[in-house]
């Protein structure tokens, strides 16, 4: 066998080992994409059962992403907002690996796709991720659930009810009740020009330990 004849058969066996990669990457940022639509429909649910409940609360969907927002009263308000990253990637965080897959294994049958959520209440964020697996498995954790797993086939009633947690925990971050308070902070730059000018209190967020 000539250099041309094996250098074509080498090239051939990379180019069906790139397309399984690709394939298999394809079907994951599916997954996820599809996991995010529901999440974010149950989401929806959850802001129509809440505003039934007497909340005043927004919610816009534009593509991959979700915003939704409940205010309280005047100046107690929580907001918080969804995004689908594109690409896949083998997951670094221990708390959200799959457990049937080492964390070591790079390969693309083990990656993950990603739900991101942010609220400008807490900080910057991301401050809720999500993992989602080719087969089907999520995984999450951060400030609006601590940590939870399921799959993107749970009945639509398992879904809804995680969306109520969710949806939840925002009005505690509004209403500064479950755990979730205000403490005073720096009140040393708190002058009185900043007083008179109104300026609210120098106050800021607690969340529980």
């Amino acid at each position: 066998m000539g250099f041309e004849e094996s250098a074509l058969t080498r090239l051939r066996r990379y180019r069906v080992e790139a397309d399984r990669a690709l394939d298999l990457a394809r079907e994951t940022e599916d997954v996820t994409r599809l996991f995010s639509e529901r999440l974010f429909g149950g989401l929806e649910y959850a802001a129509v059962l809440a505003r039934e409940a007497g909340f005043e609360v927004e919610s816009s969907r534009v593509g991959g992403f979700f915003a939704l927002g409940v205010t309280v009263a005047p100046g107690m308000e929580a907001g918080v907002e969804f995004g689908t990253p594109g690409g896949v990637a083998a997951e670094g965080d221990e708390d959200l690996m799959h457990e049937e897959l080492s964390r070591y294994d790079l390969d693309p049958s083990g990656y993950s796709g990603r739900v991101l959520g942010w609220s400008r209440t807490v900080g910057e964020g991301p401050y809720q991720t999500f993992a989602v697996y080719r087969d089907g498995l999520w995984k999450t954790k951060g400030v609006f659930v601590a940590k939870a797993r399921g799959r993107t086939d749970d009945p639509d009633d398992v879904l809804n009810g995680f969306c109520l947690r969710i949806l939840g925990r925002l009005i505690d971050l509004a209403a500064t009740t479950g755990g979730v308070g205000r403490r005073w902070g720096d009140a040393e730059s708190y002058g009185l020009a900043r007083y008179i000018d109104g300026e609210a209190a120098p106050t800021e967020l607690r969340l529980p330990g």
